[in-house]
């Protein structure tokens, strides 16, 4: 299941005992994919009503995410990473509730309406502060663009989040360990083999039946793979994997609050660059990163190389991503657009999603 569709009345009903009192002001953000997510606020002396769901409360303000139980792993993970993050000037919510719960939800597809036969549907939540400004829409618009500098500057304070007490590369848990012994061990994880448990053969229908062509994901797979197998070894970082449009608060020039840490994974301090050069035609990120990097005096070998790679992990991500949401459109922009930068295809324009 994606984005969950809930009652109202349930919702509040589930606010309320979790407050201790009355709560109003819920409404529903339009974005997100996998999660739904709602503002409230406690009514009244919000202090005395929240004298035990929050003893820490400094304006009963809140924002609510609800997933699928099976991805309340991703919602651990803002415990984990919020507060050091905060520890290097990375501003994020205070993450005051965790749990899990069964709540009504109409839009179950007919095999989860079998598997529960109340109609409940387990999902996980998290409750955190909710933080000033506005989402930071699209970095293309020219009225945006003297965001640039803040956004470089917070994706780099990104990578320096300590992260000495985990171990591993690659997808991250909740405690921030990753499975994998090194990053080049991570992306060879991620290439696109025919068999073996891969993600072809555990979605091949989505080639056969789907949009997704297999041939693409060969070529895109193939060139990561040339060029990751002479890459030097690169230092564990913290990359977050989803900043922008939805994930990234703004006040003035300055960025107020990262959110939504769930799709964090450790590796190379390039992949969140990388990552918003793929998706936005413009600016030049990678331009602007050369830049951070010569001011801040951090040496990056091999940097053209890495942050190829990095483009092409997040193509093939998100290519499969697109398969599993049946957005066929931006599946095609996806693809021409790593065509464009591997120099295979013409420009394109702004990605179908985009603000």
């Amino acid at each position: 299941m994606l984005q969950p569709a809930l009652n109202i009345d349930e919702l509040t009903a589930f606010l309320e005992r979790w407050a201790g009192g009355p709560v109003g002001g819920i409404s529903q953000f339009s974005n997100g994919q996998i999660s739904s997510v709602f503002a409230f606020e406690v009514k009244g002396d919000f202090r005395a009503v929240l004298r035990d769901a929050d003893p820490r409360a400094t304006n009963g303000r809140y924002v609510v995410r609800f997933v699928p139980v099976e991805h309340g792993e991703g919602l651990k993970k803002d415990r984990f990473f919020a507060p050091r993050a905060a520890a290097v000037g990375v501003p994020v919510p205070r993450v005051v509730a965790y749990g899990e719960l069964r709540m009504m939800v109409a839009n179950m597809n007919d095999e989860d309406r079998a598997s529960n036969g109340d109609g409940a549907f387990p999902l996980a939540y998290s409750i955190c502060d909710r933080m000033p400004g506005e989402h930071i829409g699209d970095l293309q618009d020219k009225d945006r663009r003297h965001l640039l500098p803040a956004v470089v500057e917070t994706i780099d304070r990104i990578s320096a989040i300590d992260i000495s007490d985990s171990t591993g590369d690659g997808w991250s848990d909740s405690e921030g360990n990753a499975k994998h012994a090194s990053w080049l061990s991570y992306i060879v994880a991620e290439s696109f083999p025919e068999d073996g448990g891969s993600f072809y053969e555990r979605r091949r229908d989505w080639f056969t039946e789907g949009f997704l062509e297999f041939d693409v994901f060969r070529h895109f797979s193939d060139q990561m793979m040339s060029i990751a197998s002479g890459l030097p070894e690169v230092d564990r970082s913290v990359t977050h994997n989803d900043f922008g449009y939805d994930n990234v608060l703004v006040v003035g020039s300055e960025v107020s609050a990262v959110l939504d840490w769930d799709n964090s994974i450790i590796g190379d301090h390039l992949y969140d660059g990388a990552w918003n050069d793929v998706y936005a035609s413009e600016p030049d990120y990678k331009r602007l990163f050369a830049e951070q990097y010569e001011k801040t005096g951090r040496d990056v070998p091999s940097f053209d190389d890495r942050w190829r790679v990095c483009q092409l992990h997040v193509v093939l991500q998100t290519l499969g991503w697109y398969g599993r949401s049946h957005n066929e459109a931006a599946y095609h922009w996806m693809k021409d657009r790593m065509k464009h930068l591997l120099g295979e295809g013409s420009a394109v324009g702004r990605h179908p999603g985009a603000p």
